[in-house]
């Protein structure tokens, strides 16, 4: 399959970037770390579900910003160079092209969450604490198919323009909408909607909903409903209404990984080099 041939050049050509390096290790180190320093604060009495609820805010600024710049010049660095109407004049077509990128690209972002998260489970488990393999392999999926998320969107925005300079503007506007000011939107609609008179300091179910479609308050929510079993806060709480549940936010969470790569595939097979 000559998308093989494709991931195995991008991949070792992304091996060679020292920024690709060295975000690699820093999701392993920060993995690892926090599988240190989380039994030394807990306790010896540690578990799984506690280290998922600790390695929330980490994973969540950390991963979005790994996947995005392992992911936004992956097809149109070669589109501005030429390289990709070479390649393609070559026995691939357009899916070879993107797969092969997905894979070569995407086997950094899987072996820094590996290394990270599987070195803090054995810190956990040993000597501290225990760990329930089932459980905590869900976590760690769960903050890999994280990671990918934003790596298709980056993927995506990589196939929507021909300018690499356009790309690395919408990778960093993604992470500042979605990472930095996404909590601040939803203090924002609460202030509109209590000057309007339609809220009385929280905000209106389909609204909550809206601003829970965002990829890194749906992964706090599944950790938070899952890991902590916890009933409480607008999206969990007893009287939240069904789509509002950790079952409806796992399954958008799960669309989010796999539509921002279609989308970019589709938007790539139909745009003229």
């Amino acid at each position: 399959m000559s998308w093989r041939a494709i991931a195995g050049k991008d991949y070792y050509e992304t091996r060679d970037s020292r920024l690709i390096r060295w975000l690699v290790y820093l999701v392993a180190l920060v993995g690892i770390v926090g599988g240190y320093v989380f039994p030394a604060i807990e306790g010896r009495d540690v578990t799984a579900s506690g280290f998922a609820e600790f390695m929330t805010d980490p994973m969540g600024l950390l991963l979005p910003l790994v996947g995005l710049l392992l992911g936004y010049n992956a097809i149109v660095g070669e589109r501005e160079s030429g390289q990709l109407a070479i390649l393609l004049g070559l026995p691939h077509d357009r899916r070879d092209v993107v797969v092969g990128k997905l894979v070569g690209r995407g086997a950094h972002l899987v072996f820094a969450v590996l290394a990270g998260l599987v070195g803090a489970g054995l810190l956990v488990w040993y000597p501290f604490g225990t760990v329930d393999l089932l459980l905590y392999t869900a976590y760690l999926l769960l903050t890999l198919s994280f990671g990918v998320i934003f790596f298709g969107i980056g993927v995506a925005l990589s196939t929507l323009t021909t300018s690499k300079q356009r790309a690395t503007v919408g990778a960093f506007g993604v992470f500042f909408l979605f990472v930095v000011v996404w909590d601040l939107v939803a203090e924002l609609l609460r202030f509109v909607f209590e000057q309007l008179g339609l809220t009385a300091g929280t905000l209106p179910d389909w609204v909550l909903f809206v601003h829970g479609l965002e990829p890194g308050t749906l992964y706090d929510r599944i950790v938070a409903a899952f890991y902590q079993n916890s009933t409480a806060g607008p999206y969990l709480g007893p009287d939240a209404p069904w789509y509002l549940g950790k079952w409806v936010a796992l399954g958008v969470f799960m669309l989010w990984v796999v539509l921002p790569i279609l989308a970019g595939y589709r938007r790539f097979e139909r745009t003229d080099l």
